[in-house]
């Protein structure tokens, strides 16, 4: 019987601790607060505020405002930008006029000092390019007669005369040759 009478006592208490967690869920869920359906129904039926009220009535006029003012603002910026790009324009053509007009100085007191120095002496000649800066020597002498170049290169200082030689046959751009 002892087996018996454990068996059964098992089976109770199986049977009690089923009932107690199945009540106990139901206990937990009867602990807790429920909301009151009243509360909820007043929360909805409250008014909205003066705030949200003119938010929701000025959002669609504050958005065309501000549409307004954007196209406003890029229309300025687009015609600022089209006077600046006049103005470039204007100041480019007339720096073009400037160089042009450099240019045609340069060739033409280049051509006019290439004629001075083939009518001096050899010897003066040697002296002013000598004073002159290579570049300015070798464009003078490139653009001479290789007779007169010759003979002025002839009464310069050996080591300043091959100086310039050396720069002479160095020049093959025809542009390089204009630059003094």
């Amino acid at each position: 019987m002892p087996r018996h009478m454990n068996r059964c006592r098992k089976l109770v208490l199986l049977t009690v601790a089923a009932v107690s967690i199945s009540f106990g869920t139901h206990a937990v869920s009867a602990q807790s607060p429920r909301q009151k359906p009243q509360a909820a129904a007043e929360q909805a039926e409250a008014p909205p505020r003066d705030s949200e009220l003119y938010c929701k009535n000025i959002a669609e006029a504050a958005s065309d405002a501000r549409i307004k003012w954007q196209t406003w603002k890029l229309i300025s910026l687009e015609a600022r930008l089209r006077d600046r790009i006049d103005e470039l324009q204007r100041k480019e053509k007339e720096f073009e006029a400037w160089v042009k007009r450099r240019e045609d100085l340069l060739n033409e007191v280049e051509d006019q000092v290439v004629t001075i120095i083939g009518r001096m002496r050899p010897e003066a000649a040697a002296a002013q390019l000598s004073t002159t800066d290579e570049e300015a020597a070798v464009g003078v002498l490139l653009k001479l007669k290789a007779r007169v170049a010759s003979s002025i290169l002839d009464e310069m200082e050996p080591s300043r005369a091959a100086q310039l030689t050396q720069s002479m046959m160095g020049f093959t751009n025809p542009e390089a040759q204009r630059s003094f």
